[in-house]
């Protein structure tokens, strides 16, 4: 370990880079292809809305000037359209900033951190970089396990957290078990919902938008992101709902102009297309139906999913293996050895002749294994 690698604080030397997807460019370059699709990162495969465009476009003639430090619009408009109090509100680059700002805050050497196995590796990530101790609770039926998270509590405890529907799995927890649970967490302990892929999770018969709990439970604390049904991901922007006095330490914490302008326009602008909502919704459920029947077809195990993606193990296959094969072939795919599942391949549920040629492509791959 070099000199500046030992003289950084807290836990980062332990840390590894995160690994992100590749992107269509760099699998072009590498590998000589012209068409290549990507199903990795759990993007809108429709893009951006007609209308987050527009305005993300027309906020280029200021871009020589800072954008609102506050959000003021963005907030406002997510109070007029959901109800949120808007000094409950607080912005970020994409949620991921907003977890990281969280841990920051809250999370240090004399506490513990509560998540699901195979949680999304940034929660284990900032545990180590605060000097916590991560306490990781396996999945039951590959839904965590609730039950056993309440139990992994103790006084030291500062934060619970995660996914619903989970990443990098796709499963969900009931709203009266996740409702029942954090009723149960004293109010010392943080319980973080990361609602990345919420919109996905709307035709849930008990679906409950968790933030009208929040004056029931003074420790609840919801991140949300625009970068999945709304298309956002390369402008980086999310929100995160708490109790004012949390969003004010964040607040606090925050760096100034985080949010850049066209990311501010371009998520006011996408909160009023309702119908491009409808529609990725509305492709997303139709094709995960059909993932569904492919995999049962072909005889594949696909863990059932409420998300914009879905996972699939081989069993006594390697996942890394068949994601190169899947590359070459000009289909990017996420692997997910990093989180311990060697025998599993994560997809982003695609336009329709995207997902036939991933199916087509997996099935040559499958004939040769």
């Amino acid at each position: 370990m070099g000199l500046y690698t030992q003289l950084v604080n807290g836990g980062i030397s332990k840390i590894k880079p995160y690994q992100a997807g590749k992107p269509i460019e760099e699998v072009q370059r590498e590998l000589k292809l012209d068409d290549v699709i990507k199903l990795a990162s759990n993007e809108n495969p429709f893009g951006m809305s007609a209308k987050a465009q527009k305005a993300a476009l027309a906020c280029l003639s200021s871009a020589n000037l800072y954008p609102d430090a506050n959000g003021f619009y963005l907030k406002q408009k997510l109070h007029d359209k959901f109800g949120y109090d808007v000094d409950e509100i607080t912005l970020g680059a994409g949620s991921n900033e907003l977890i990281n700002l969280l841990f920051q805050a809250y999370v240090n050497k004399d506490c513990n951190v509560v998540f699901p196995e195979y949680s999304f590796v940034v929660y284990p990530m900032e545990t180590t970089v605060g000097g916590a101790l991560g306490i990781s609770v396996p999945l039951k039926n590959f839904v965590p396990d609730i039950e056993a998270m309440e139990k992994a509590v103790n006084e030291n405890t500062r934060i619970v957290i995660f996914a619903n529907p989970t990443n990098p799995i796709g499963t969900s927890v009931s709203y009266k078990a996740l409702h029942d649970f954090i009723g149960k967490m004293p109010k010392s302990t943080l319980v973080v919902i990361d609602e990345a892929y919420n919109e996905f999770n709307r035709d849930d018969p008990e679906y409950v938008d968790t933030a009208s709990w929040l004056l029931e439970f003074e420790n609840l604390v919801i991140s949300r992101t625009f970068s999945k049904a709304y298309g956002l991901a390369g402008l980086r922007v999310g929100y995160m709902l708490s109790n004012s006095e949390i969003s004010s330490v964040l607040n606090r914490l925050r760096a100034p102009f985080n949010v850049n302008m066209v990311a501010l326009a371009a998520a006011t602008a996408a909160l009023d297309d309702d119908e491009f909502i409808r529609m990725t919704v509305e492709n997303n459920t139709s094709e995960r139906l059909r993932y569904e029947n492919f995999c049962r077809a072909e005889g594949i195990f696909m863990i059932p999913s409420s998300a914009n993606f879905v996972t699939m193990d081989f069993k006594d296959k390697d996942g890394v293996e068949i994601s190169k094969k899947l590359m070459q072939m000009g289909v990017i795919v996420r692997p997910l050895q990093a989180y311990g599942l060697k025998s599993c391949i994560r997809v982003s549920i695609g336009l329709r002749e995207e997902n036939d040629r991933f199916f087509a492509s997996l099935k040559e791959i499958l004939k040769t294994m």
